[in-house]
């Protein structure tokens, strides 16, 4: 046979055998493309079993896997992928999501930074890696992460919006507002990222702007409680308490189960000295959020102020039971102890406030004076000292924040 039929006959025997897979490749996408996971599914199992060397196929039935809410076997075929190649970067992204997704975090952010290594320039394993680190609250590590993806995608709005966040937890308001304020701007009917800006807005001390923002919000959505809680705080930080009254009621008559504005709207209350309505609004935001060991903590306090003293403390403990790590409730519940004669338990709980809070200067006034009555003068003195440096030291952190807003 001639070389030039030969060489025809080679390549007809070539397209035979490609267009099986071409075909199946080219039906799954179109099923994908549908909505049809599982009938997509069948078909990239079909490629896998023709090319089953290919970590494309086993990524394809990963991601679909995971699209089924299948999560356990999507990750033993991304797996697969990698096995099949290490550096196949769209597995490890995936994986690292899957991961995440189980709350796997650690073990997920690494297998995105994985990805990324691979591919640093792609825009969607950078983001997803700096928002991962934020939820991880590495703030700092999610930031390089967060530029580069809104770097190479200026128009993506979420991460704009994660990029604020990580900016406003590691206490730099301004970068802060600046990327909310992009995100706003990328989509001004986005309530999410508006309510961020002006919330932030508050915080630095432009509350005025900030209730703008949130006026805007319910102007495109009248229904919007994130916004109005956001008004009534806006005026409970600006001790505006008859205002920040009026916006919570305005809230919890929108929305009754709202636990964050009645907890916020007792605050108001107690600030009024209207201890009785106070405590009603506490105990409503505990009827709906039973989780919510801030409500204990407030009623405690609430109890203290009106010489409750045995009310006090249980509240205290019943904050400390649901937030073992909280710091304000072991100082309240030494100082209830303390005013009860309860030297040796109120010790105690003052010295786990301090290894709790060591920032807060107040545990140490007050074990000092309980030293005192002890008779501990040395004891005493050393905590009256601790205590002063922490303040000073709070001073100027405060100093240092209210210079860069």
């Amino acid at each position: 046979m001639p070389f030039r039929w030969c060489l025809l006959a080679v390549v007809a025997l070539f397209a035979l055998a490609s267009t099986p897979l071409q075909e199946i490749e080219a039906k799954a996408a179109t099923l994908k493309a549908k909505g049809d996971a599982a009938g997509a599914l069948a078909a990239y199992e079909q490629a896998a079993a023709l090319d089953p060397k290919s970590p494309r196929w086993q990524d394809e039935i990963g991601f679909l896997l995971a699209v089924m809410n299948r999560r356990a076997e999507a990750i033993e075929h991304f797996n697969r992928a990698i096995g099949l190649d290490p550096k196949f970067a769209p597995a490890r992204f995936h994986l690292g999501v899957a991961l995440c997704l189980e709350r796997q975090f650690a073990k997920g952010v690494l297998e995105l930074q994985t990805a990324v290594n691979i591919e640093p320039g792609n825009a969607l394993y950078q983001s997803k890696l700096g928002q991962s680190l934020e939820t991880l609250d590495r703030h700092e590590d999610a930031i390089p992460h967060l530029k580069a993806a809104v770097a190479a995608q200026p128009k993506d709005l979420s991460t704009w919006n994660s990029l604020g966040t990580a900016f406003e937890k590691t206490n730099n308001p301004a970068d802060a507002l600046e990327a909310y304020q992009h995100a706003v701007n990328l989509d001004p009917k986005n309530a999410e990222t508006r309510n961020n800006l002006g919330l932030l807005l508050v915080k630095t001390r432009h509350a005025d702007e900030g209730i703008a923002e949130f006026q805007k919000v319910l102007a495109e959505d009248p229904n919007n409680s994130t916004a109005r809680f956001n008004i009534g705080f806006a005026h409970l930080l600006k001790a505006e308490l008859d205002q920040a009254i009026a916006a919570f009621r305005d809230l919890l008559a929108h929305d009754p189960n709202h636990a964050p504005g009645h907890y916020n709207l007792g605050v108001a209350l107690k600030n009024k000295d209207d201890m009785e309505g106070a405590k009603s609004e506490f105990a409503r935001a505990l009827q709906i959020d039973p989780a919510m060991a801030e409500a204990h903590y407030m009623i405690g306090i609430t109890s203290w102020q009106s010489g409750e003293f045995d009310r006090a403390a249980d509240e205290m403990r019943a904050a400390i039971k649901k937030r073992p790590e909280y710091g304000a409730a072991f100082f309240m519940l030494g100082t209830v102890l303390k005013q009860k004669g309860e030297l040796a338990a109120a010790e105690e709980a003052l010295r786990t406030a301090i290894r709790l809070t060591p920032a807060d200067p107040g545990p140490y006034n007050t074990l000092g004076q309980l030293l005192r009555q002890k008779g501990d003068i040395d004891g005493s003195k050393k905590m009256f000292a601790e205590g002063a440096r922490v303040k000073q030291a709070k001073e100027t952190e405060l100093g240092i924040m209210l210079g860069r807003q």
